[in-house]
């Protein structure tokens, strides 16, 4: 199983705050914490002098060691170790999650994870982390002082139990409601078409929420696009769930143009769970 929650540390104010996320996690799930620092200037490939190359490498590590440092102030019981890459930081961040139950990032970032951006090493992580990736922005409260309801959108066209399974499972650690949100994105029309998109996503959650029977689910069906829909959701939630579809073979996962949408306008934090088809 599993045994630590990977978290890019830069020093930016959306690392500090993925940094919050990633320790709760950690601490609700029983599992270690470690910060990772990835700079491709940290390489001796002979562009800085020695000299710069091992004071750069001192500042990075006083980096870890602050936020080590802060984290333990908060969760003195938690076991966290610290790693400093001289690598791409959204490769690095991938090549950790092969041990990771989660890959928690800041929405944007500075210095050492100076390309974390939407679109660069936070969607790099999203598409190609081996575990979810946990993407949190500036703004997110604490968690303590998140709403007590999680939103996971259900599509329905693909394999979601790995996704299913970690939403219930994380709102269940949370003591929190779980909104199961499916977005049609066209008019219901007669209301038998609401009845029967209402069974399906039933039919969809039934397995899962088996295991969970202690659990508040609530699903939630709307004609609104998905996008729309889980944005709009996110207002009143602690996190939205997500899936990528896992390429199989591959190794990466194809976030969509749904989560592509949800990531950037989200107003909380995102989790993409990889997920596979059974068809591929």
């Amino acid at each position: 199983m599993p045994a630590e929650v990977i978290v890019g540390i830069d020093g930016s104010a959306h690392a500090w705050r993925a940094l919050d996320w990633a320790a709760d996690h950690a601490v609700r799930h029983r599992l270690g914490l470690r910060l990772l620092h990835g700079s491709h200037a940290l390489s001796p490939d002979g562009t800085i002098p020695e000299r710069a190359l091992r004071r750069l490498a001192a500042e990075r590590r006083d980096l870890l060691a602050e936020a080590r440092e802060y984290v333990l102030k908060s969760h003195p019981e938690l076991e966290v170790a610290t790693r400093l890459v001289a690598a791409d930081p959204g490769r690095a961040l991938v090549r950790a999650s092969g041990g990771a139950a989660l890959v928690s990032v800041g929405s944007r970032g500075v210095g050492g994870f100076e390309e974390l951006l939407l679109g660069s090493v936070g969607a790099y992580a999203a598409a190609h982390a081996r575990c979810p990736v946990l993407v949190v922005p500036r703004f997110a409260p604490y968690p303590a002082d998140a709403p007590a309801r999680l939103v996971v959108g259900v599509d329905g066209r693909y394999a979601e139990n790995d996704l299913l399974e970690w939403a219930f499972r994380e709102a269940a650690s949370r003591g929190a409601e779980l909104v199961a949100l499916h977005a049609v994105g066209v008019e219901f029309g007669a209301p038998r078409r609401r009845v029967a998109e209402d069974t399906e996503l039933a039919e969809a959650l039934a397995g899962t929420t088996a295991r969970f029977p202690d659990l508040p689910v609530k699903r939630e069906l709307t004609e609104q696009r998905a996008a729309r829909a889980l944005v709009e959701a996110s207002r009143n939630a602690a996190l939205v769930v997500v899936g990528g579809r896992r390429r199989r073979g591959l190794g990466n996962v194809v976030p969509g143009r749904v989560v592509h949408a949800v990531l950037h306008h989200a107003h909380c934090p995102v989790v993409v769970v990889p997920r596979s088809d059974p068809e591929e």
